[in-house]
């Protein structure tokens, strides 16, 4: 992987977050490419979780950062979506009569995976439609086929084995990226797996909210880390679901931590970013919630210069 234009070859690691860490991610991909001038389509290796990897796959497919801002605020442009009907309702429709992934609690007492990934599989079978995340996919690459882009992985779990699988990555099964996108994004008890291959894959967040170990082994000098779960500097609410929703994210941010010192401890540089607590704010409890976008948008375009810089800074 060479330098480009000057620039050293990049990873970009986009995290799950769900409709809320999708906003997120678009601002500061806007103000990372104003801060450093760079194309941000240009990554060498581009990793995507759940909304990362819807995000992800539009920009392997060309969709440029400034046409997904457009979409997010609801203007017609390259990237084709309406974001208060396609992403689905404040709450997931009722969920089917079965478990998601009912094997991998025994899994998960026997150590062979991790107890968020074990208590996944005892969530209910989710049964949001899929069918306008298909249409967005395949309205940028067309359908059955994978972006020209030379190493997109989109990361998945495995309902059964509770392996991580990272659909693009070398010695994973082939996939139609409209597959892997909505495998990536298959939230427990809110979207149902998708079946690839003879096997059923979920949200890849249940294993690590930005998987940004996969890009060790890489030769890619920077990885651009953007984690819209993890929260180094939380804010302490005290009303229940906030504050569940901040133990959760405290368990995120421990796996990023790890991850990123990985990728230190082999010379990598890392540029990390999260919300701060103005975002989180703005986040709420429900990152599902699509009446919550507009103002975690307006409120991230705010954060994104410092937050940026710091991060740039903190390399």
């Amino acid at each position: 992987m060479s330098r480009q234009n000057g620039s050293p070859a990049r990873a970009l690691v986009l995290g799950c977050g769900g409709v809320a860490g999708g906003a997120w991610s678009i601002a500061m991909l806007a103000e990372l490419e104003r801060q450093l001038g760079w194309d941000v389509r240009n990554a060498s290796v581009l990793v995507g979780t759940s909304a990362g990897a819807v995000v992800a796959a539009l920009l392997a497919a060309g969709v440029g950062v400034k046409a997904l801002t457009a979409c997010q605020q609801g203007q017609v442009g390259q990237c084709q979506w309406q974001h208060d009907r396609d992403s689905g309702g404040a709450l997931p429709p009722w969920p089917a009569a079965r478990f998601t992934g009912s094997g991998l609690l025994g899994r998960g007492l026997r150590g062979e995976v991790s107890p968020l990934t074990a208590f996944c599989g005892l969530l209910p079978l989710g049964r949001l439609d899929m069918a306008p995340f298909r249409r967005l996919i395949d309205g940028a690459i067309p359908a059955g086929q994978w972006p020209d882009h030379p190493a997109t992985w989109l990361v998945t779990v495995d309902t059964d084995s509770g392996e991580r699988v990272a659909f693009g990555h070398p010695g994973a099964p082939a996939a139609a990226m409209n597959d892997a996108v909505c495998a990536s994004y298959a939230v427990p008890a809110w979207c149902p797996p998708v079946s690839i291959q003879g096997r059923r894959y979920m949200d890849g967040g249940v294993a690590s909210p930005t998987s940004a170990d996969l890009v060790v082994d890489t030769a890619v000098d920077e990885v651009v880390i953007l984690a819209p779960m993890a929260a180094r500097q939380p804010d302490h609410p005290r009303a229940p679901l906030p504050w569940i929703e901040r133990r959760v994210r405290r368990y995120m941010t421990a796996i990023v931590d790890r991850e990123e010192a990985l990728l230190r401890a082999v010379g990598k540089r890392v540029i990390r970013l999260e919300p701060g607590g103005a975002d989180l704010t703005a986040f709420g409890y429900n990152l599902m919630d699509p009446g919550r976008r507009r103002r975690v948008l307006a409120q991230a375009r705010l954060s994104a210069p410092a937050l940026v810089a710091r991060a740039i800074a903190d390399a």
